[in-house]
């Protein structure tokens, strides 16, 4: 369906009030929001992950005013040791730790004082690495606006390309990109990396990685917590199970000698269940010493007896997601109950078909 014409069809639905009756049916699950980095800056095309400011003012103020916004580790408690969370709840997230959590989004936090929860991705904070999803997208829009001819893999990628359908091109590429494993992955970004030159200092300030100064300030606030979203960024799925260690066990050591206390939250990069992880993970989780876990999937959080390794998360990002009629069918649930239905209908016709849906790949679990 074209985004115009969701939007469009969102608003009916909105005008007759429904989103209200879906808050109130849902005032007993957890709504997570997802964000990634919040922008003053305009992309051309936009990029999924980087949400305008006033998007994201609009936003925080309309949760602040139907939801009682909680803490990461209000949700924690709530898990652990069932200590209630007020009807309506909703947490905040941002997923990797992008520079502009603390330049951008931080301060209009502050300015409504509402609490927030980032997963880092650890080993990269404090460096001028930017995560290889993000430059990917930066040398395909480069290298098309230099009138480069790069080596895009698959011919979808390149047709789009040669027609200067940038963000389609991105988009096939990362997913091609994320389903190749770390070493194919390597090689084919360093054949992008040497057909495009790039300045990688002129996109540090929305898509480099925070350092451990603004990590500390934004805790010292009391507003912001912070949670492990892996060392590297790596998909679980692609590894083996000796290679976890260094990727949520070694980290979360690094994360408590840094900030002095346990993290004690976790998110799936990526974060599809049953493509980008699986159950094995989930249950690895909690013997490495994590209490809950996020995923990427959209749907609200059953308090009364969820999966704590497997919650949740309604996506907000520069796209329809943010449209403001879309954003509140998607908060308050209604989005969640259709899939619902969608699944069960395809259950029973086609017991096949679900396996096949949940797998299709989506670039805005990066």
């Amino acid at each position: 369906m074209h985004p115009w014409l969701k939007q469009a069809l969102c608003r009916v639905p909105v005008a007759f009030g429904v989103d209200s009756a879906f808050r109130y049916l849902n005032r007993n699950r957890l709504l997570v929001v997802m964000y990634h980095g919040v922008t003053e800056r305009l992309f051309d095309p936009p990029v999924w992950t980087q949400l305008p400011v006033d998007s994201f003012r609009r936003q925080i103020l309309f949760l602040r005013d139907h939801y009682r916004l909680v803490s990461l580790a209000e949700v924690v408690a709530a898990l652990t040791s069932g200590t209630p969370l007020p009807e309506r709840a909703a947490l905040i997230t941002f997923d990797d730790g992008l520079k502009n959590n603390f330049s951008v989004a931080f301060p209009i936090m502050q300015d409504l004082q509402v609490p927030a929860g980032i997963f880092l991705t650890v080993d990269l904070i404090g460096t001028n690495e930017i995560l290889w999803f993000d430059e990917l997208y930066l040398l395909i829009t480069t290298g098309w606006q230099r009138g480069i001819q790069l080596p895009l893999p698959g011919a979808e990628a390149q047709r789009y390309y040669r027609a200067g359908k940038l963000w389609e091109a991105y988009v096939s590429c990362a997913e091609e990109y994320k389903r190749a494993g770390v070493k194919v992955r390597e090689m084919l970004m360093t054949g992008l990396r040497q057909s495009v030159p790039l300045d990688y200092s002129e996109y540090l300030a929305d898509l480099g990685l925070l350092d451990w100064d603004e990590v500390r300030y934004m805790q010292r606030s009391g507003l912001v917590e912070f949670g492990m979203h892996t060392a590297t960024h790596r998909i679980l799925a692609e590894m083996d199970d000796d290679e976890l260690h260094g990727e949520i066990v070694a980290p979360r050591k690094r994360f408590r000698e840094t900030l002095g206390h346990e993290a004690e939250a976790f998110c799936f990069p990526n974060g599809k269940p049953g493509l980008d992880f699986q159950e094995r993970h989930q249950e690895f989780l909690p013997r490495a010493g994590y209490l809950c876990a996020f995923t990427t999937d959209s749907t609200l959080y059953d308090l009364s007896g969820g999966n704590r390794f497997g919650i949740g998360r309604v996506p907000a990002g520069n796209d329809g997601t943010s449209s403001p009629d879309i954003f509140r069918l998607s908060t308050c649930g209604a989005f969640s109950l259709l899939r619902s239905i969608g699944r069960g209908r395809l259950s029973c016709s086609n017991p096949g078909a679900v396996g096949r849906k949940a797998g299709t790949p989506r670039v805005e679990g990066a």
